[in-house]
């Protein structure tokens, strides 16, 4: 606040500053602005300055205030002419005022001047302002000795009024233009301090009037002006030397030839910066001018070619060095595509760089023969650029296209070259679009789009759309700048109406044929034109050698059209059409058609059979094809061509592999891939993938069982991998073509499928099979989307099996639709039973015997031999034998090492083959019997659910039995995870009955884990009952009790029953997994019954929480109440002892006491201190001492109350004299024993001492004055 009131009070007494206008000084007519007569603009009017009593500080101060330096001489002049005013006079300065005005003088035009005689003076300083560069152009300089030495420039800062100014007084015309931007470098300007500021008023004459200190104001650029009067000019006419050629200079925007110049050749090199005249030849027609420098202006690049790149210049041989890029602009780029005559400018931009320069801030009009002609600021060897950027040129002249990967020019990949590389389209261009590209290529006015047939090529995207107008010159101007597209792109391609292909009617021989469009044609046979060098030619544009049979046949009969051009070749042509065009047709020409035969051959396969990738192979060099350019078409014509049927769908990628063609091409006349054309892969693209096809062909059905023949799950080999078949794949029409391809009969049916779930990436969902058709015709589609798989079993199936009594050992016996047939011991081998001992997984073989009786089965028309198989099981070894109706040759009999081990768990009853769970899929009720048949001679448990969950990713065994088999062993069984749940078997032979009372009650069942009640006995009669009765231990069946002893009421859900027929002789078979909901367990009351003793019910107890709350309450009442006459009895006490203090131990003259009040001696902790000690201390334990030289305890008759006792003193102190005497103020008392008469009080052990001091104030007791007397004990 403070502060606001100075700023105010400050504030009003400060006076305005009244300006009435601006005052300059200036020097008249003489020959430089620092000599002449003193004039002053006062309020925009001059007036002069009288010489009344001058005096030398007057000069003085002039010379300081126009910057002209010190005074040198004054005089008083006549007036050079008549004049109107003059504004002061008498003027007395001291010397060191700013201006003249500021000395002492009368006043402005009051004083009686004379105007004849006026004030004239001569300062140091002798001004010359030039320009520092060229006639009438460059920068602002200043001279202040005449010109004999430059010692400053003006600064560019409010330069552009002073401009017109400078240059008429340079009598150079008008200012044209004032340079902003960094020009010629300016060496003078960076080592020179001296600098000046422009401040020009109206008034002014001469720029040096206008002249000003900086001051602080930076000044960075000198004050640059190119006037009318400057001659610009430029050489013209040679792009390897700019520095060479027709001398031009420009008027009026346009540039025009110098005639009758009279300037000096050196200074026209000068101004160039071309060094010095070497040549100058000059007439009317203009003047051809060469200098000594030899500069070329080029563009840098990779690719050595001259349209783009970064933007150099070359002087006298040395390494070029770049442009670089300040105020870098289209019309500097325009100069330069046009010098090195790349037309157009397609695109420009500046490069960062970190280098030396050779010329920045480049200003072009555009219309420079050269950059080198353009202003800008230059290098030279005193003053190096330094470049942050570069100038960078794209010029449209760098600008290609083309089709390639084609059979010829006009047809392929579109591709453009920018920048020296070649880079692929975007597919999308218009119709209108091909036909423009076309017709830069001289390929017709027409083309349409075909992306399938030309390679997609490996080379970057150009990061522009070809969009052309109905005006566009060239292809550049088609090019519309875009974004990089999302996702995969394709590559744009092109047939051109004028596309031409040669192709042979046969492979690498026959009739010459040209197709263009849908036109064919063939190539006239004439001799005077089809001769051993056009069929070289022809059948190395095939890929097929040489010719080594060159003729012609006749077209009369054929009337084929013959192509209406001729050729005539030589040796080093490539293609028919690149070969020199006959004009004039022969007179034979359309008599006889062309025909060849090469020396070379082609062919086109598969690696694999019927599948794989497409190989085609040269004159003996085999290779792929790229798969972008491989269509539908020809991989049917492929698998037509090899026998291999129809062409399905790949699901797996070709395996990598040398791919020498990028694309195959055919015309509708080609019957076979190898009378296309190819065209190579001669600059070895590495991502093209190789082309891939699966004929039908190679699709072959198969049974995955071993050990069964024609007969289980149905697989597909397809692309080298076995994939299953659907259950819904499986119609009728499909079966029957699956068994006859398998040699097992022209029928079949489905059954179910085996095992554990399929996990294969594809599952064969659709088969489709005509009745006159093979399988390897069928039309197979595999999909990725799961399916049930399916099962098939054909007419002519055949199962092994080894029987009597164990499921690996046994005869051999063989079971087919309708049949069972024994195997003849005669030829078997070992190794045979080992391959059959695996099929039955029942583990290494152990021995082969036979049978020593009569055979009663028929033997198997069949024999065995392991004989050339390549993938031996045991019924690949099956063979058909003579028929031997004999039955006397003893039987196969085979023992294996791997009898399975089949056991229930002790828990949970899950069925265990080799201690490994098996999973409920196939699982059926029937064969839960035989496990338990097997395991202890009983039945299963009928309907038992299967209840525990497979652990995922562990393997269990699925099994599938047979109707043959007796033990689990026998059947199939395969590992696999398991989907559903595992399996349990309940045996009868483990149940055990009980009911809830002896003899009677409801029935309870024990065949799982617990006991278990029974639903309603819906189906017993008086045997069964009596039958679990006797079960039971007890005596028959009591109905009568039955009927009347039923007490209970609940119901609740069941999950067994007892459901017996009349043909049941044991309870236990009766027993079923079988549920019932809501009902009263079953109930049996046998003769032996015993009723349960009845319980007497009283009344409820009552409950004691009521009493223990009750009893609770009154403790805590009894103890507070304790508390509180504990509490009032010490402070009781307290007030006694304070009293006997006072009576009988404590000195008045040691302590004064003003207070009555003792309660605060014994702090409350105290008090609670001696409540938890308990006890009230008799009257011999209290003692109370004072500071005499003795103190005792002493027992007073006077204390009635033994609470009013309370000691003051620690139990720590030391004992007081002995006996009974007692000690007080020094004197000794005899006193009587008082035990005797006080045995109610008890005695304490011990007598402790308290020392207690009582104070009135609270001062301090030095310790000198505080040493207790002799005789005294110090306590706590």
């Amino acid at each position: 606040m403070m502060w606001f009131l100075l700023l105010l009070l400050c504030t009003a007494h400060s006076q305005p500053l009244i300006v009435q206008g601006e005052e300059s000084t200036v020097l008249l007519h003489g020959s430089n602005p620092c000599e002449g007569y003193i004039g002053i603009y006062h309020n925009n009017v001059l007036g002069y300055v009288g010489g009344t009593n001058w005096i030398n500080n007057n000069s003085e101060v002039v010379c300081k205030s126009i910057n002209c330096g010190f005074f040198k001489e004054s005089s008083s002049m006549p007036a050079p002419g008549d004049i109107d005013k003059v504004w002061i006079d008498d003027v007395k300065c001291k010397g060191n005022e700013r201006n003249l005005w500021g000395c002492s003088f009368p006043g402005w035009a009051v004083f009686p001047s004379r105007k004849d005689s006026l004030q004239k003076i001569s300062c140091s300083r002798n001004i010359n302002i030039t320009l520092d560069g060229f006639r009438c152009a460059g920068a602002v300089q200043y001279s202040t000795d005449g010109g004999d030495k430059y010692s400053g420039y003006f600064c560019d800062a409010d330069w552009d009024k002073a401009a017109d100014r400078l240059c008429e007084t340079l009598k150079c015309g008008k200012s044209k233009m004032t340079v902003k931007q960094p020009w010629m470098g300016w060496k003078g300007f960076k080592e020179k301090s001296e600098r000046m500021k422009i401040n020009c008023l109206d008034t002014a004459t001469h720029l040096w009037q206008c002249a000003q200190p900086p001051e602080e104001t930076p000044c960075n650029n000198p004050a640059s002006v190119i006037c009318t009067g400057h001659e610009r000019v430029q050489l013209k006419g040679n792009a390897s030397n700019v520095c060479s050629g027709e001398l031009l200079k420009e008027e009026d925007g346009s540039w025009n030839p110098v005639q009758n110049s009279k300037t000096n050749p050196n200074d026209w090199c000068k101004q160039m910066h071309c060094g010095s005249n070497v040549s100058h030849i000059q007439d009317d027609n203009g003047s051809n001018l060469t200098c000594s420098d030899n500069v070329k202006v080029v563009l840098v690049n990779e690719k050595h070619t001259r349209c783009y790149g970064a933007v150099h210049v070359e002087v006298n041989g040395r390494p070029s060095q770049p442009v670089c890029a300040s105020n870098w602009n289209n019309e500097a780029a325009k100069v330069v595509c046009s010098e090195l005559g790349c037309g157009r400018v397609f695109s420009t931009t500046s490069k960062k760089s970190n280098t030396q320069g050779i010329m920045d801030h480049v200003s072009c009009s555009g219309s420079e023969a050269s950059l080198w002609h353009c202003r800008a600021k230059r290098d030279n060897n005193n003053n190096p650029l330094s470049c942050t950027s570069a100038a960078y040129v794209v010029c449209a002249g760098s600008i290609g296209v083309r089709l390639t990967d084609g059979t010829g020019r006009c047809a392929g990949r579109l591709e453009i070259q920018h920048e020296g590389t070649w880079r692929r389209v975007y597919k999308g261009l218009s119709e209108s679009d091909s036909g423009f590209v076309c017709g830069q290529l001289d390929c017709g006015k027409k083309g349409k789009s075909d992306e399938k047939q030309f390679s997609q090529g490996s080379g970057e995207f150009l990061a522009y759309s070809v969009e052309c107008e109905n005006n566009a010159a060239d292809i550049s101007h088609c090019l519309k700048k875009i974004d990089k597209p999302k996702g995969k792109e394709k590559a744009k391609a092109i047939i051109c109406e004028e596309h031409k292909v040669v192709f042979l009617n046969g492979s690498c021989s026959g009739m010459v044929g040209i197709a263009q469009g849908d036109k064919i044609d063939w190539l006239s046979g004439s001799n005077t034109t089809w001769n051993q060098t056009s069929a070289n030619t022809v059948c190395q544009q095939m890929h097929c050698g040489n010719a080594s049979r060159v003729y012609s046949i006749s077209n009369a009969n054929m009337t084929k059209s013959i192509w209406n051009k001729s050729y005539r070749c030589s040796s080093n042509s490539k293609s028919l059409f690149n070969c020199e065009k006959i004009e004039t047709l022969p007179s034979d020409h359309n008599d006889t058609i062309a025909t060849v035969t090469c020396s070379g051959n082609i062919s086109v396969d598969l690696d694999g059979v019927c599948w794989g990738n497409v190989r085609v192979c040269l004159n003996g060099e085999c290779g792929g094809v790229c798969a972008d350019t491989w269509t539908r078409q020809k991989s049917e014509m492929l698998c037509e061509g090899l026998r291999c049927g129809k062409v399905l769908n790949p699901t797996a990628k070709p395996k990598q592999s040398p791919v020498i063609f990028k694309s195959v091409h055919s015309t509708k006349e080609m019957t076979n891939l190898t009378q296309c054309n190819f065209v190579r892969n001669d600059d070895n693209i590495k991502t093209c993938e190789p082309a891939y096809v699966v004929c039908s062909g190679s699709v072959i059905p198969r049974f995955n069982d071993r050990r069964d023949k024609c007969s289980g799950n149905v697989e597909v080999r397809y692309e080298d991998q076995w994939l299953p078949v659907c259950a819904d794949a499986l119609t009728d029409n499909n079966i029957k073509t699956i068994c006859e391809k398998l040699d097992c009969g022209k029928a079949g049916k489905k059954i179910s499928y085996f095992g554990p779930e399929a996990a294969q990436p594809y599952f064969i969902k659709k088969i489709q099979c005509t009745a006159s058709k093979s399988f390897g015709e069928c039309t197979i589609k595999p999909e990725k989307s799961p399916c049930k798989a399916g099962a098939l079993q054909c007419s002519e199936w055949k199962k092994m099996a080894l029987t009597g009594g164990k499921a690996c050992s046994g005869a051999v016996m063989v079971y087919s639709e309708g049949k069972k047939s024994a195997i003849a011991f005669e030829g078997w081998t070992k190794k045979m039973g080992g391959e059959l001992c695996n099929n039955l997984e029942c583990g290494p073989w152990k021995n082969n015997t036979k049978t020593q009786h009569k055979n009663v089965w028929p033997f198997l028309n069949t024999s065995f031999s392991y004989a050339d198989v390549e993938d031996p099981n045991i019924w690949a070894c099956e063979k058909v034998s003579p028929s031997d109706e004999s039955q006397s040759k003893p039987q196969l009999l085979i023992e294996c090492q791997g009898e399975p081990n089949v056991t229930l768990s002790n828990s949970t009853s899950n069925v265990m083959i080799n201690d490994r769970e098996v999973c409920d899929s196939n699982w059926k009720e029937d064969v839960s019997h035989m496990v338990c048949v097997q395991i202890n001679g009983s039945k299963a448990i009928a309907k038992t659910s299967h209840n525990k969950k497979p652990i995922r990713g562990k393997k269990y065994y699925h099994v599938s039995c047979e109707e043959n088999h007796y033990q689990l062993g026998q059947c199939k069984r395969a590992l696999g995870e398991c989907k559903g749940k595992l399996v349990s078997v309940y045996c009868v032979g483990k149940a055990e009955f009980n009911t809830t009372e002896k003899c009677g009650g409801q029935i309870q069942v024990k065949y799982r884990e617990n006991w278990e009640k029974v639903c309603p006995l819906t189906s017993f009669n008086v045997t069964h009952f009596n039958k679990l009765c006797q079960q039971l231990g007890c005596r028959d069946h009591s109905r009568d009790r039955q009927q009347m002893e039923s007490t209970y009421n609940d119901t609740v859900s069941l999950e067994t029953s007892l459901s017996c027929t009349a043909d049941n002789r044991d309870i236990k078979d009766c027993l079923s997994h079988q549920s019932c909901q809501g009902k009263k367990p079953a109930e049996i009351y046998c003769d032996d019954y015993v009723p349960p003793t009845p319980i007497i019910i009283g009344p409820p107890p009552t409950p004691i929480w009521p009493a223990m709350l009750v009893v609770g309450f009154a403790l805590v009442l009894l103890i507070l109440i304790v508390v509180f006459i504990r509490i009032c009895t010490v402070k009781k006490a307290k007030k006694s002892s304070n009293d006997l203090r006072v009576a009988g131990t404590l000195s008045r003259k040691e302590v004064e006491i003003e207070s009555g009040s003792y309660d605060d001696v014994m702090s409350n902790s105290n008090e609670m201190e001696e409540l938890n000690h308990g006890g009230l201390r008799s009257e011999s334990e209290v003692v109370i001492e004072n500071e005499a030289p003795s103190t005792s305890s002493c027992p007073y008759d006077d204390i009635d109350d033994p609470a009013a006792a309370q000691p003051l003193i620690s139990r720590a102190a030391t004992a007081g004299a002995s006996g009974g005497d007692c000690i007080q103020n020094g004197a000794t008392y005899e006193v009587d024993d008082q035990q005797e008469n006080h045995e109610d009080i008890e005695a304490s052990p011990e007598i402790t001492r308290t020392e207690a001091e009582v104070h009135d104030s609270t001062q301090t007791t030095p310790e000198s004055d505080a040493a207790a007397p002799l005789g005294s004990v110090q306590g706590d």
